[in-house]
């Protein structure tokens, strides 16, 4: 049933409903070298992959054909470019259709036809076809497809075709370029410098490329890529000079616009390691005007501080204003100035041309400058404004919002330098407050650094050890404690190292004269980069009640000995007043006897008021006792 395929020239293969391969004709096979045992049964996606991808100068050809194939979907034509086992490269036309008469409803034809020939006419015809047709026309249709077109010149340099959207730019005609020069014609930026290097190519032959900036009546000035090359014979002599002409000016502008950004950047981290290093308010001011001032191409900057309760501007520092007296000279505040409007707008505030504004009035500090443009920034303080940054210009400019960031990021460094003094003056308030309290304190206050020693000791020390705080200074604390506290002094180190606060530690010192000072230490880490490098502590003389403790425990011991002594002289007593209480009971008279009996009761109860004595002591004692402890 497949002899009408034999017959056929175009290479074909017979899928059936399965995608898989019925039949390859003849051509198939003597085209792309493939046997028909060899392809019957193979899924049409792996046939191709696997013989014909390999022949295709495109390799998505052959993804986009066996998607095509494996999803059933019908092709009319596609054309793609293949290698045939008998021969070069060749075009060949790719279609594909779903069989509906029987018998080979449901199977697929799939036909390769060799399109070359027909190609091959339709190229001689299109260049037959541009013979007839003028160069110019060519040029022109060429060239105005790019932005200034393409130019042609005679070796000379004399012009032969310049595209007229070039020749509008320069307000010029083909034939006045021929008559006087192309670059004399064209009002350029450096015209000197640009002819100077069209005749050396033309003298050279090297290539032509070069920026060309031309005046625009319009638009300013327009920046022309210009490049160019010669043409050479089969002699290598010049017969003509063809370039083309590109409207740079946007990637221009963008690359200038960048490296503006790029300086303005980084004049602001300059600027903010000044403000970090300490720099004084006035010189940071003086440098963030002259900075703006530079970075922004404008003629005047200021800084204006903002007195709320007389409801007008000071200016602090200016560049660029005559005759003005910085520190005296006074802006209004509100709808008089510029400044007044932005601190009442709560934000930038850009000015195009003074003379038409109507927000606010112009103060006199910009109108006798005769100022034009201006854009201004609030300086931000701590809890309110502090003022506004202020940057001007005596001509009509449009500023940016990249002008608004730049200004106002340099306004923000000053709101840093603001923001560090009040911190300098805080922390040198707050100093000299701990340090009168520590001068005045009956404590001893010391600060010790493990590398540096003790850098502060509160006059107290003197009081307390007898060493004056200049005699400490620079020394280290563990020298001058006893060696009966040392174990105590390193057990507490090294819980400071830990990070960890000591309260109530009893360490004994040594004092100038060689006797020894109980003190009561609290101390607090000092720590610099997640690591402890010192302490800061207070110390309290605890002499005197480490005294009376050491008297108190040697009353109670003199106390717990009487009352042993009370208890043995009790016993010492009885024993022997019960052998004469017996003697008297022997005796044969009885006067005498009641007498050794009214003695020897009076002397029970005396042994009776010892007891009760000695009762009296143990309570008194573990009162004491009970009472020491707490």
């Amino acid at each position: 049933m497949y002899h009408c395929f034999e017959e056929l020239d175009d290479a074909v293969v017979i899928l059936d409903r399965d995608n898989n391969v019925a039949r390859l004709n003849g051509s198939f096979q003597e085209t792309f070298g493939i046997g028909d045992d060899a392809a019957q049964g193979m899924e049409i996606g792996n046939l191709i992959a696997r013989h014909l991808a390999p022949l295709f100068e495109e390799g998505d050809s052959v993804g986009r054909i066996i998607e095509t194939l494996r999803c059933r979907r019908e092709v009319s034509h596609v054309t793609c470019r293949m290698q045939p086992s008998h021969g070069g490269m060749r075009w060949f036309s790719f279609s594909c259709r779903v069989m509906t008469g029987e018998p080979y409803a449901g199977m697929m034809l799939i036909r390769f036809r060799d399109v070359t020939p027909e190609r091959d006419e339709a190229a001689r015809s299109v260049l037959d076809t541009a013979t007839q047709v003028r160069p110019e026309s060519i040029y022109a249709g060429i060239g105005e497809m790019l932005p200034y077109g393409i130019w042609i010149c005679e070796p000379d340099g004399t012009a032969l075709y310049i595209s007229a959207s070039f020749l509008n730019l320069a307000g010029t005609t083909l034939e006045e370029c021929r008559r006087t020069g192309l670059m004399d014609c064209i009002p350029l930026k450096d015209a000197a410098g640009v002819l100077d290097d069209w005749k050396r190519c033309l003298n050279t032959g090297c290539r032509w490329d070069r920026e060309l900036v031309v005046a625009d009546p319009d638009r300013g000035h327009r920046t022309i890529l210009s490049r160019g090359a010669p043409v050479r014979d089969e002699n290598d002599q010049i017969i003509l000079w063809a370039g083309i002409n590109l409207d740079v000016t946007a990637r221009k502008h963008a690359e200038d616009l960048t490296a503006v950004r790029a300086a303005q950047q980084a004049a602001i981290a300059a600027l903010g390691q000044f403000a970090l290093a300490g720099a004084e308010l006035p010189e940071l001011m003086n440098a963030v005007v002259r900075m703006v001032a530079e970075c922004l191409g404008v003629e005047y900057a200021k800084v204006l501080r903002y007195l709320p309760n007389e409801y007008l501007f000071i200016l602090e520092a200016a560049v660029g204003f005559g005759g003005v007296r910085v520190g005296t000279e006074k802006v209004d505040g509100g709808t008089d100035s510029q400044a007044g409007y932005t601190l009442l707008s709560h934000e930038p505030v850009i000015v195009e041309d003074f003379d038409a504004e109507t927000r606010f009035r112009g103060p006199a500090l910009l109108r006798d400058e005769g100022i034009l443009s201006g854009i201004s920034v609030i300086i931000q303080g701590d809890e309110a404004p502090y003022g506004v940054l202020g940057a001007h210009t005596r001509t009509l400019r449009r500023f940016t919002r990249d002008d608004i960031n730049f200004v106002q990021a340099a306004a923000n460094v000053l709101a840093l330098g603001f923001k560090r003094k009040a911190a300098e003056e805080a922390l040198s308030k707050s100093e000299e407050k701990f340090r009168e309290i520590a001068q005045r304190s009956f404590d001893m206050i010391y600060t010790c650094y493990h590398d540096r020693g003790i850098t502060y000791m509160s006059p107290a020390v003197t009081r307390i050890l007898g060493f004056t705080p200049a005699e400490l200074i620079g020394c280290k604390c563990r020298d001058y404690v006893t060696p009966v506290s040392l174990a105590a002094w390193e057990g507490g180190q090294k819980k400071m190292a830990r990070g960890e606060s000591i309260e109530g530690l009893e360490v004994e010192f040594r004092r100038k004269d060689g006797t020894t000072a109980f003190v009561e230490l609290n101390e607090s880490p000092i720590v610099e980069n997640g690591k402890v490098v010192g302490v800061q502590a207070v110390g309290r003389d605890i002499t005197e009640r480490k005294q009376t403790e050491q008297l108190n425990q040697q009353a109670f011991e003199q106390i717990e000995r009487n009352i042993e002594q009370f208890a043995v002289l009790g016993d010492h007593i009885r024993q022997p007043l019960q052998v004469i209480l017996g003697m008297a009971d022997l005796a044969d008279d009885p006067k005498t006897s009641a007498v050794i009996h009214d003695q020897v009761e009076r002397i029970n109860e005396y042994i009776r008021q010892l007891d009760r004595g000695w009762v009296e002591s143990r309570e008194v004692r573990a009162f004491l006792r009970r009472h020491d402890r707490e």
